[in-house]
């Protein structure tokens, strides 16, 4: 009786994580993945969350096993084809965020093209030359990481003038340097986060709204909007 007790708990438990919406979220910051994804899990107890630190896994995992819903910078939602835009985060009422410039030393304008400029990779590498000139209106020469984490050491070691963040961004990034850095903005704006669905999306819309300031805040929004 205790075996055929275990099995149907087994069983139920399974059936549930079968019928649970599958989610990946890609969204580069100092947080660790699994801080997001623990915290994302705990607001959305009904879904099945995975939040990953790179885009390469993130990638390859939407297409070796094609998730419900994504939730990730807009430029990188929209080259899958088959997800539905069906929601879009907002920070200050903007579905889009200042780009921000951090350096040891003020950067011109007119320096841009010119510069070594540092800048996580949300797009292939192809693609994110020409990401960069749409926020800056230039083509620097880019060092492209990996992880938030890694920006910072470009600037101490001077392989890189700058780094190139979302205002959101800026905070947590002062916080782990002893410099005092400058900060350019007034240049251009990045996209912030959106979600997208291959089907029916209300159990994951529900779920996104219901996240409280501190989960959004990992993802670089304040709100939600259609």
């Amino acid at each position: 009786m205790r075996f055929a007790t275990v099995l149907l708990a087994v069983a139920i438990a399974l059936a549930g994580r079968a019928c649970a919406e599958k989610i990946y979220v890609f969204f580069p910051s100092m947080t660790k993945p699994n801080a997001v994804q623990n915290a994302l899990q705990a607001r959305c107890s009904g879904n099945d969350v995975t939040v990953f630190g790179r885009l390469a896994d993130f990638t390859a995992m939407v297409a070796q096993v094609p998730p419900d819903a994504i939730v990730a910078p807009r430029p990188l939602v929209e080259q899958f084809s088959g997800y539905k835009l069906f929601l879009r985060g907002t920070r200050k009422g903007s579905t889009s965020e200042d780009a921000v410039l951090v350096s040891a030393k003020p950067v011109a304008e007119g320096d841009l093209a010119t510069l070594n400029v540092g800048v996580v990779g949300i797009l292939e590498r192809s693609a994110m030359n020409g990401f960069v000139q749409g926020v800056l209106g230039s083509v620097p020469r880019l060092k492209i990481v990996t992880k938030v984490e890694d920006l910072l050491p470009l600037l101490t070691f001077g392989s890189a003038d700058a780094i190139l963040v979302g205002e959101s961004q800026v905070d947590e990034i002062k916080g782990r340097s002893q410099a005092a850095l400058q900060m350019t903005s007034g240049l251009g704006k990045v996209p912030l986060v959106v979600a997208a669905a291959k089907g029916e999306s209300d159990k994951i819309e529900s779920c996104l709204k219901g996240l409280g300031a501190s989960e959004k805040k990992m993802l670089g929004v304040d709100g939600w909007t259609k």
